[in-house]
């Protein structure tokens, strides 16, 4: 797990982050993705937090960030830098903005020595220095840039890069500029002696990472580039993050399997370009658009035709817990004797991801256990998992916002005071990656924020992924987050943090405290605006079993 820390003045944000990698289900195929749902899920909480109910519209003044995160702080001041380090200062960081965001704003500045542009104070309370945001929402610099999007699961567009050695360029180069860093543009390609060959000259990454199609790695040199030397058992590179920075016009090179957060695509020197929300420019015939694998939500409960529609089963409402959810697609109803001795499959098929209303009632039938739904037929619990809650914490207030996330059945459950509201599937670490149980409190929020990192064993490359969507830092580099790079949900997947379904990350990021003020990224809990209460209990399965189990997570 990386910490990259973010510093107040930095113009390119710096994302915390748990490693994460797409690897397979366990023993039994991954289910194909269920049919889309149509919009967000029944009563989800919008992103930014309402304003009061007696507020009319607000119509301005507003201000908007000019960098890519523009520091929100409690005075007009900013607390001393000495190296990477902060020092204390009465002045504490509240939050950022983002550019393409506006925040209401009220419009004198206060102009003082360190902010000749001015102190702008913030409707929802806070500073922001006129260095880093304007007033006039015409400002050139504005127009090229997209604001997140909060009405989908995801704020941004994402593109995964396809192979090695892709440039990430500070802007658009010229063609000889291309020439030397894209050679493989411009190299002859050798004939093709084989139906095979031609058949994989139309995979995009056909060739060993940078090469072109037909060309040989095993030729390459003591200074051939690492995206051009030939890897054992075509595993990920021998390569650090740090190694991929470069110099010049190309700011970094990517490893295949990163993704990136795309703002807009432009035509520009005799090529098609994505630019990133980071201001960097990808060649685009090595991006290829990704989209969220599955529509999957969880449920609200006490709402009507809240639970996620399947093939065969509709949308339906669920009033309490425990809730069931199917894990594996053409899971069957079934029903047992008098005597719960017998058990006979029913009429009806069920889906990956149905979730059923379960009355607490369960039965031991020639080695299976079964759960009694509230409909009155029974689900094996081999094909799915249920809501299992810990104990309720203690003090808690009536109305107190708290997360239960259990390790073991891979589920989450949202609380206001003892009441259940919402549940779902989540994804936590998996093998030596365990997610630390204990009661946290949620720390900060940021609509999206980048985590990478470097390799934790040979068999693993470096990865990042630009914007991960809706996180909610609980405990260090430990977090909710959504991921749209797998549909896993229901089972162990990540390198610690625990993974949403994207419309699950919105819901709950809306409903947490702090609650994000409208305009801003990202928000910090303080002593007036506490995080909502998180809790980790019971161990993942099949965790604590890899070369790197360490203490806590594994004792």
């Amino acid at each position: 797990m990386l910490l990259r820390r973010v510093f107040p003045f930095a113009l390119a944000l710096a994302g915390v982050g748990c490693q994460e990698k797409r690897t397979s289900l366990p023993a039994r195929p991954q289910p194909p993705p269920p049919p889309s749902a149509s919009g967000a899920p029944s009563a989800a909480p919008s992103v930014a937090a309402a304003p009061p109910a007696d507020a009319g519209p607000y119509e301005g003044p507003f201000i908007e960030s000019t960098v890519l995160q523009a520091p929100i702080w409690t005075e007009m001041d900013f607390p001393e830098r000495h190296g990477e380090r902060e020092t204390k200062s009465t002045s504490t960081r509240l939050g950022y903005m983002r550019y393409g965001e506006k925040a209401p704003v009220i419009q004198d500045a206060h102009t003082k020595p360190n902010c000749p542009e001015g102190w702008y104070e913030l409707v929802a309370g806070g500073f922001v220095c006129g260095k880093y945001v304007t007033l006039d929402l015409d400002h050139p610099k504005l127009k090229q840039i997209k604001p997140p999007d909060l009405d989908g699961p995801l704020p941004y567009t994402y593109g995964i890069n396809v192979a090695n050695g892709t440039p990430l360029y500070r802007q658009i180069p010229s063609h000889a500029q291309r020439v030397k860093l894209e050679p493989w543009l411009f190299r002859p390609r050798k004939a093709k002696a084989s139906d095979d060959e031609a058949s994989a000259a139309a995979i995009p990454d056909a060739g060993a990472g940078g090469l072109a199609i037909g060309e040989d790695a095993s030729d390459a040199g003591p200074d051939t580039p690492w995206w051009e030397r030939e890897v054992p058992d075509g595993g990920p590179p021998s390569i650090t993050l740090e190694d991929l920075q470069e110099t010049g016009p190309v700011a970094r090179r990517m490893v295949k399997g990163f993704y990136l957060s795309l703002d807009h695509q432009l035509d520009a020197a005799g090529a098609r370009w994505w630019k990133t929300v980071g201001g960097l420019t990808a060649p685009a015939d090595r991006i290829i658009i990704a989209k969220p694998i599955t529509d999957y939500h969880g449920v609200w409960l006490g709402k009507d035709e809240a639970t996620f529609p399947t093939k065969n089963v509709p949308a339906r409402r669920i009033d309490k817990l425990p809730v069931g959810f199917v894990l594996w697609p053409h899971a069957r109803k079934w029903t047992l004797d008098a005597d719960h001795k017998h058990a006979t499959v029913a009429e009806g098929i069920l889906d990956r991801f149905d979730a059923v209303g379960l009355t607490g009632e369960t039965a031991r039938v020639a080695g299976y256990d079964y759960w009694e739904t509230d409909d009155g037929w029974w689900l094996r619990s081999t094909d799915a998992t249920r809501t299992e809650p810990g104990k309720t914490p203690i003090p808690l207030g009536e109305h107190e916002k708290w997360i239960d996330v259990n390790l073991k059945r891979q589920t989450l459950v949202a609380f206001e005071g003892t009441t259940a509201v919402f549940a779902t599937l989540v994804s936590s670490g998996r093998n030596e990656h365990e997610t630390p149980p204990g009661s946290f409190h949620i720390r900060e929020k940021h609509i999206a924020a980048t985590m990478d990192g470097d390799a934790d064993t040979a068999a693993d490359g470096p990865y990042s992924i630009e914007d991960v969507p809706y996180i909610e830092y609980f405990n260090a580099g430990y977090a909710l987050h959504g991921a749209f790079w797998h549909a896993a949900f229901g089972f162990v997947k990540s390198h610690g943090c625990v993974n949403l379904a994207p419309w699950d990350a919105k819901a709950l990021f809306g409903w947490t405290d702090p609650q994000l003020p409208d305009g801003w990224h990202a928000v910090y809990a303080s002593k007036d605006h506490p995080g909502t209460r998180v809790i980790v209990h019971e161990r993942g399965p099949g965790t604590c079993e890899g070369p790197k189990a360490e203490p806590p997570q594994c004792p």
